[in-house]
């Protein structure tokens, strides 16, 4: 099947320590990307449920590479291997932010390659909400966020 890399890259004005926790916990990748059930370890899994969507969807993830404040590579059962890798930059408010650049290597058929990559640019929003502590309120994404979703749907 043909796939496709996607990449997006966001700077958060925290601390690597800060935006590490908000990729690995379980409460809180349930405040920004989907109801998550995580084991922050090689080998753990990382399942997410995406009951947000309409139709719901499920994904069974497994820790491939645990880089603790670094890098995090997941294989999932349907949209292939994705890489989180942190960096620390010297500025900001606070004198240290986070630069995170995500590397999707997306198994679905090109033509889905719009949609996986509006949920992570969406996502990636979520999560600067989520550290600034507004999580999503998945019971009401569909009337608060869907639109937004539409369109980063339509960026190339």
């Amino acid at each position: 099947m043909p796939g496709s890399q996607l990449r997006f890259e966001q700077v958060y004005d925290l601390p690597p320590e800060i935006v590490w926790d908000a990729l690995i916990d379980s409460d809180l990748v349930s405040g920004w990307l989907a109801e998550a059930d995580i084991e922050p370890r090689v080998g753990g899994r990382f399942d997410l449920d995406w009951r947000h969507f309409d139709p719901a969807r499920a994904t069974t993830g497994e820790i491939l590479e645990l880089d603790e404040l670094r890098e995090l590579v997941v294989d999932t059962d349907n949209f292939g291997v994705t890489t989180l890798r942190l960096t620390e930059i010297a500025e900001g408010t606070r004198g240290r932010s986070t630069r995170l650049a995500v590397v999707v290597d997306a198994l679905a058929d090109l033509q889905f390659t719009p949609m996986i990559a509006a949920t992570w640019r969406l996502s990636l929003e979520q999560l600067d909400e989520l550290l600034h502590g507004h999580p999503v309120d998945w019971g009401q994404w569909q009337a608060e966020r869907s639109r937004r979703w539409v369109q980063l749907l339509a960026l190339p």
